[in-house]
């Protein structure tokens, strides 16, 4: 999403996906969702972030993408989709479509 997902059309691009098929990532440590990214607009969840010479415990290193940004990248994708309700309903989704690819017996 992410590397790939910056500008107003590639949001459409995100929005077409079959909510069968959609599964999300991060792209860490690379590639944060930016305030000059379309889907930033989405974006709720903040992170403190200090840059790396002054990294400290509880902040994340500026512009490194960390796992905890998953949330970001949900609420982006969930933002540019007119077919989900909520982050909470596309993470269900998500969920649902994780366990089928990964795990097609349980």
């Amino acid at each position: 999403y992410q590397r790939r997902v910056h500008g107003e059309d590639n949001l459409k691009v995100v929005a077409a996906i079959p909510l069968d098929r959609l599964l999300l990532e991060t792209d860490c440590p690379w590639c944060d969702i930016r305030p000059t990214h379309a889907g930033h607009k989405y974006v709720k969840t903040i992170f403190p972030s200090v840059k790396k010479e002054k990294f400290q415990p509880g902040s994340q290193v500026k512009n490194r993408n960390e796992p905890s940004n998953m949330i970001q990248v949900l609420e982006a994708v969930a933002g540019c989709r007119s077919d989900v309700e909520s982050p909470a309903q596309l993470a269900e989704i998500v969920y649902q479509n994780t366990c089928r690819v990964f795990f097609p017996n349980e």
